[in-house]
């Protein structure tokens, strides 16, 4: 009988070690994530020792991810943040998902994945209520009215305050660019209240005052942030607030030497975040199309025992193959036709009557010429007065050997140039074939999806979508 009492009672105790958990990782995960902002290096240095002396339930691996995509952001190391949530993953948690919507948001890039566990989450519902906010104000220029305001701040009462950090803060910083009466002083600073240890909200809130002319209050701000640690720190985008802060401060109080040092340090800063942004952001597409492949590869080890099972659909499908192989031959060949008859067309055109002289004549070919080796005509802001003046001709003339030489008038020229471009691009990385048609057309340097679609149908006779159908179907 002792025995088994011996044995309930060692169950027992182990059970209630269980449910306490492990205090020292739990304190280092507290420790990482109170580090996290200033300091996210040494967030991350935690994180690999408690993944390598530590076993995590999943509740523990979730939080370790969420933690070490948000340090390799702040490093602004964003090819292995993005690496780090791009596959879409059901067991993603809900600050995962959140992080991962506001970084593509620094992009520019809507990212339309959530799990459907994730739509009910009461902290991802509130996320969700920031950036609609957030997008509201900006596309048209609305006030944040008290009743948003307040819902706002009731909402960060009964939420993680963590998790909504990003949302916050992109607010903020809205409100701040975009407020010059001071309407919003008081509700910023109440935001402030939530994020007291956070130096980003603090420097945020000192830019607000010297914008409002509240020039005493901003530099006691500024004289209490820990400047040598900010100096430090390996959060670029902390560091890049606090020099444009610096900026703005110097430039109030008048002190010259280091208003230009703030200046080329936020510069830097700026140049640096711009470039590796640029480039995640293309490197972005290129992880999706790369996890695409491993699902498919994945997907056809599966489909090979499903295939045995449905022959009957597989004689339809071959079917159903066959026809379309024949559409699409069709319309390749009516696309020939076209081509053909458009280049008729083209050569049958009389030429212009001569209005220049030869040799003026040929050197402004000569330039045109060297001008389409370069990728200068993708700049959405060329005209044909820019272009005549990087030339050094007058528009006149540069019309006329257009419209003699090229057989077009100059939009149709430029547009002719960007639709070989891209169409160049489409054929010769696949990678550009799984990009949207919007993002094309930004890429070819066209203003809108409309323009650029018309002028490729009008150059290559087809449509962009149906174009890059053919080029995969001929690959295949």
């Amino acid at each position: 009988m002792s025995k088994f009492f011996s044995f309930i009672f060692i169950a027992v105790y182990a059970l209630v070690l269980a449910g306490a958990g492990n205090p020292e990782k739990n304190e280092l995960f507290r420790k990482a994530g109170s580090e996290i902002v200033l300091s996210p290096e040494r967030a991350m240095e935690v994180l690999d020792y408690i993944e390598k002396n530590f076993p995590l339930d999943d509740e523990e691996s979730g939080r370790l991810t969420y933690l070490r995509a948000k340090s390799l952001y702040y490093q602004n190391n964003l090819t292995e943040a993005l690496r780090m949530i791009s596959k879409e993953n059901d067991h993603f948690s809900p600050e995962l998902i959140i992080l991962r919507r506001n970084i593509l948001y620094s992009f520019n890039i809507k990212d339309t994945f959530v799990p459907e566990k994730i739509r009910e989450n009461s902290d991802y519902r509130f996320s969700e209520e920031i950036g609609q906010l957030l997008c509201r104000s900006a596309g048209n220029g609305r006030l944040v009215g008290s009743s948003e305001q307040s819902a706002v701040l009731n909402g960060l009462k009964s939420h993680n305050i963590e998790i909504q950090r990003e949302n916050m803060l992109n607010l903020a910083e809205y409100l701040v660019r975009n407020d010059s009466g001071a309407r919003y002083r008081d509700f910023l600073n109440r935001i402030l209240t939530f994020y007291q240890n956070d130096p980003a909200f603090k420097v945020l809130y000192a830019k607000y005052l010297l914008n409002n002319e509240s020039n005493k209050e901003a530099v006691v701000i500024v004289q209490e942030l820990p400047k040598e640690t900010l100096e430090q720190s390996t959060n670029l985008y902390l560091k890049y607030r606090y020099y444009d802060l610096l900026v703005s401060y110097y430039s109030k109080t008048g002190q010259q030497q280091d208003y230009k040092e703030a200046v080329q340090k936020k510069e830097a800063l700026f140049n640096t975040i711009d470039r590796v942004a640029f480039s995640a952001k293309n490197k972005w597409f290129g992880i999706l199309e790369e996890n695409y492949r491993n699902e498919l590869d994945s997907s056809i080890i599966t489909k090979r025992y499903i295939l045995f099972s449905v022959s009957g659909m597989a004689v339809l499908l071959i079917i159903f193959l066959s026809v379309r192989l024949l559409q699409i031959r069709n319309r390749i060949r009516e696309y020939e036709n076209f081509t053909i008859k458009l280049r008729f067309n083209q050569d049958k055109k009389a030429v212009q009557p001569q209005v220049i002289s030869e040799k003026t004549e040929n050197l402004l070919i000569m330039k045109l010429q060297d001008f389409e080796k370069t990728n200068d005509y993708i700049n959405p802001d060329i005209s044909l007065q820019s272009l005549a003046k990087k030339l050094d001709t007058n528009t006149k003339y540069l019309s006329e050997i257009i419209n003699k030489h090229k057989q077009k008038n100059f939009n149709a020229y430029i547009n002719e140039l960007r639709i070989n471009y891209i169409t160049g691009k489409l054929e010769e990385n696949t990678v550009y074939r799984n990009y949207k048609i919007k993002y094309l057309a930004e890429e070819s340097g066209f203003s809108s999806h409309s323009a650029f679609a018309a002028a490729f149908k009008t150059v290559n006779g087809i449509s962009p979508a149906h174009y890059i159908q053919l080029l995969n179907h001929k690959e295949a």
